[in-house]
């Protein structure tokens, strides 16, 4: 089956995570940290070829990494039989490099976040945490390399892997204008939740607001664009669960949450539905929060933690 996001992305073969980029630009790219003007082949003790393997898999949750930023870098590793590893102490270190031969930008600090919750169901091994480097600069466009020092057993050991820097957001931009889609509701379709929402069992709470209509009545909202039944990163249902979760913290508040699917009359052959060209969205799932003003206050790629998610929307709140 068709589906819209790029094809080879690894997050959609080997359950990769989440990705949030809630943070303004950043007016000054950040320094490398003192003491790492080494190589990447240096920092990792291998060959020092222009390509970097290393015996473990680092799977990048994000597609939407643009230079002239700090951003959150979320990632996972894995054994190369797809099992998860999960570091000592759940902490890693971050270094970035253009080449094996390149130096090393880093290192930054990563932490290991839990994303269970009440409710919260995962239906794949490895998928209930995701490691989290807050802070990172891309500094340029292209392709880079990015690799993980941790302990596991207590060994030293290491992950890699080459993503892409974008020179520009496919996403809307942290304080631009929200998309005025005119998204479906329960209303439009009778009643009926399945219509509308591969959720099982649908939550309808999630299906009574427009997008557009939302933003016509400047009411601040968090909406999710995931699709439990397709999903290829294997985190959309456990977003949507998360979402839920903070929605029912947030009743007392005027935050408004929505949940969306991806595809035409939730069918994969007919393509992706309009919303998610007009929001640019390049993978699945995607979490954003747009203010009272209908500005995008924070965006999340992939899974994004109930504290994250929770935080980022209060503080949408505030005047």
């Amino acid at each position: 089956m068709r589906r819209f996001v790029r094809p080879g992305v690894l997050i959609a073969v080997v359950m990769s995570l989440v990705a949030g980029c809630g943070e303004p630009d950043a007016p000054v790219i950040q320094a490398p940290t003192a003491g790492s003007a080494r190589s990447l082949n240096d920092v990792l003790g291998t060959p020092g070829a222009t390509r970097v393997q290393t015996p473990l898999l680092l799977f990048v949750g994000a597609n939407d990494l643009t230079a002239g930023k700090t951003v959150r870098f979320p990632f996972r590793i894995f054994e190369k039989d797809g099992s998860a590893i999960h570091p000592e102490g759940g902490r890693a270190e971050l270094y970035f490099a253009q080449s094996g031969q390149s130096e090393a930008i880093g290192p930054f600090p990563a932490l290991e976040l839990s994303l269970r919750g009440e409710g919260v169901r995962f239906d794949r091994e490895g998928t209930e945490t995701v490691l989290i480097a807050e802070g990172v600069p891309l500094p340029a466009a292209g392709m880079w390399f990015v690799a993980a020092t941790f302990t596991v057993a207590g060994k030293k050991a290491s992950a890699a892997n080459e993503f892409s820097v974008l020179s520009k957001e496919a996403t809307p931009a942290v304080g631009s204008d929200a998309p005025r889609s005119d998204t479906p509701t329960l209303a439009d379709v009778g009643g009926d939740a399945t219509r509308i929402s591969t959720q099982r069992p649908v939550d309808t709470s999630l299906l009574h607001d427009s997008v557009k209509d939302l933003l016509a009545e400047k009411r601040p909202f968090v909406v999710v664009f995931a699709t439990p039944e397709f999903c290829e990163s294997r985190v959309c249902g456990p977003v949507v669960d998360i979402v839920l979760n903070v929605q029912k913290r947030m009743r007392a508040t005027e935050m408004t949450f929505v949940h969306l699917e991806i595809y035409k009359n939730l069918d994969p052959e007919q393509g992706a539905s309009p919303w998610v060209s007009e929001w640019g969205l390049p993978s699945e799932p995607w979490v954003f929060v747009v203010d009272a003003n209908g500005k995008v206050a924070a965006k999340f790629e992939s899974a994004v933690t109930e504290r994250e998610l929770e935080s980022a929307a209060r503080a949408a709140l505030k005047p």
